[in-house]
């Protein structure tokens, strides 16, 4: 009974899930030629090439917002939200989770390996909603787990991102927004669930940070999976020390998350696989 009580309406998920699973496996079927947008900016010349899987993981970011507040609104704790916040909370980690996907498979040719991450995306999109479902209720037990998971599947979104934008040898232009911008909607959510109040000028703060550390990471000999594993490093620890000074942590209390965080992600850093 409480497992079902954890779970969103089963025919809404399947429904949301199979839309935008569907959606990426179109990709392998439809096709036209790239388009490239190009324009200069102060002397620059910018370039953005536009294809059938750029639309397809637009739409299905977009979709992923529209299908997780629609999940919600079948839980029997919603309220009324007054403001946009409130509910528009709910769509950050399920938006990150489709763009991630989408990259993801954007990168990867075809062939099994790319079903097998496509299996893999189906899954995590499903614990995503359902994660989202439970924090809606205000109930000890399921909140609190619901917010672990969360957390924990926001930043090893945010690593899968990293490694696929390094990975991709795209220009700084390019790496710059999508990694800023993923690291604000990481830090963003994490504050929120942890401290149930938004901080947008720490959150910027710390967006700023992270941005200036990517920009670093462009001009250094590291791999994709050791500027993925500083970076969200970095940005956990910083989410960690924010939670921490608004929670009036003093001492060892205040230090041990973000320098055990950051000292791991670092160490695993310097393993060669």
């Amino acid at each position: 009974m409480q497992i079902r009580k954890s779970l969103p309406d089963i025919d809404r998920l399947s429904i949301v899930a199979a839309a935008i699973m569907l959606a990426f496996a179109l990709t392998q079927i439809v096709n036209f030629p790239s388009q490239t947008l190009s324009f200069s900016l102060l002397g620059i010349l910018i370039e953005f090439s536009i294809d059938f899987n750029t639309i397809v993981t637009t739409l299905t970011v977009i979709l992923a917002a529209a299908g997780v507040e629609w999940l919600i609104q079948s839980h029997p704790e919603r309220r009324t939200f007054k403001h946009f916040w409130e509910h528009g909370q709910h769509w950050i980690v399920p938006m990150l989770t489709a763009f991630v996907v989408g990259v993801a498979l954007n990168s990867i040719p075809e062939g099994m390996v790319w079903w097998v991450i496509f299996g893999l995306g189906s899954l995590l999109l499903l614990a995503v909603f359902i994660a989202e479902y439970n924090l809606v209720s205000s109930d000890e037990v399921q909140y609190p787990l619901a917010m672990v998971g969360l957390t924990g599947l926001s930043f090893a979104l945010y690593l899968l991102l990293a490694i696929a934008v390094y990975s991709s040898n795209l220009r700084l232009y390019l790496q710059l927004p999508l990694l800023g911008f993923g690291a604000l909607m990481v830090i963003s959510r994490s504050l929120f669930l942890r401290l149930r109040e938004w901080y947008f000028m720490w959150v910027m703060v710390c967006t700023v940070i992270v941005s200036e550390v990517t920009i670093s990471f462009h001009y250094l000999p590291l791999t994709p999976v050791q500027s993925g594993l500083i970076l969200v490093g970095i940005a956990y620890a910083l989410t960690s020390i924010v939670s921490a000074l608004k929670e009036g942590r003093k001492g060892w209390a205040f230090w041990a998350e973000p320098i055990g965080m950051l000292a791991l992600m670092v160490l695993v850093s310097l393993i060669k696989i």
